[in-house]
Order: structure tokens, then sequence, then C-alpha cells
């Protein structure tokens, strides 16, 4: 798998993976308020999905921190396997999307609503071209995203693996702290 030797270019790779378990779990946690806000709502048996993948997430990312606090390489490997298998049910969920909404999509085309008879059909097929785009655009970043922070975090294991470990902290003077 491909090594870098820093996050973003710009702060080593304890830094980056840190800050990696943090902005991920923030989003976990606001992904699953608004799906348990969506399943209270709507009622519905495929929010759970959502919940459970956002709490698997949570909790992997809990196990980052502390493998990155604490220099664990093994707790480092957990986070990069659950991040690899949520960019694919990610993939997968938004392949079942698009095929329920263009099934939905052609079930509709034999309805004639009553309201709006002037409606092209036309219209409807590029309002959910222009959706389902949308939706596999932020798909891809989401996926690009969690593949780069897997490197990221897979490299800070590496090196945890290997020995390196992090860098000695440095004294205000430049030197190292003995």
């Amino acid at each position: 798998m491909v090594r870098v030797n820093n996050c973003c270019g710009c702060c080593d790779l304890k830094s980056g993976t840190i800050s990696i378990s943090i902005v991920y779990l923030v989003l976990a946690i606001l992904n699953m308020i608004l799906g348990i806000m969506g399943v209270v709502g709507a009622k519905g048996a495929a929010m759970y999905v959502g919940v459970a993948i956002d709490g698997i997430m949570i909790i992997l990312c809990i196990l980052l921190i502390i493998g990155a606090m604490q220099d664990n390489h093994i707790l480092c490997m957990v986070w990069v396997v659950g991040a690899i298998v949520w960019s694919v049910l990610l993939t997968i969920m938004a392949i079942v999307a698009s095929v329920l909404i263009g099934l939905l999509a052609n079930a509709a085309e034999d309805i004639q609503p009553t309201d709006q008879p002037d409606v092209p059909a036309a219209a409807v097929g590029a309002a959910i071209g222009v959706a389902l785009g949308i939706m596999w655009g932020i798909v891809a970043v989401e996926v690009t995203l969690v593949i780069y922070s897997a490197i990221v975090v897979y490299s800070h294991a590496q090196n945890l693996r290997e020995g390196g470990g992090s860098p000695p902290p440095y004294s205000h003077f430049g030197g190292p702290k003995i």
C-alpha cells in the first residue's frame, strides 16, 4: 500500500492521524444524529442501517484516537480496515439508492399527475439525472477523502510497527529532550 511521510503536507503522521480521527468522529456523530432524526420522522427501517454504520464509525474513531495517542499500531490498523469497509458500504448504498431512484422514476412515468399535466417527461428525467449526479459527486468526494485518510493512518501504523514511532519531543532551545 502507498505510504506518505506527512499529513496534508503540513503536519506529522501522528498529528494527522489524531486530526483525522477527531474529524471523522465529529462527522459520524452529526450523521448519526441526523439519521436518528430521520428514523424518528420517517419511521423507516432503511435509516437504521446508516445509524448502525455511523455507530461503528464512532467506535472505530475512538479506537484510533487511543491507538494514535498510545502509539498502538494495531488499533490504528483496525481503523484502516474499518474505513475501507465503510467506503465499500457507502458505495453499495449509493448503488442501491440509484437503482431505487431509477425504479421509482420508471414507475412514476406511468402515473399522470392531475395537478401538473404540463410537466414534460424530459424535465423529470433531467431532475433525476441532476439528483443522481450530485449524489454520486458527494459519494466520490467522501470515498476519496476516506482513502487518503486511510493512507495517512496506515503510514503512521507502519511507522509504529517498524519501531519508528513518533519523533522525540523537542525543547524550546532546539535540541531533543533526553
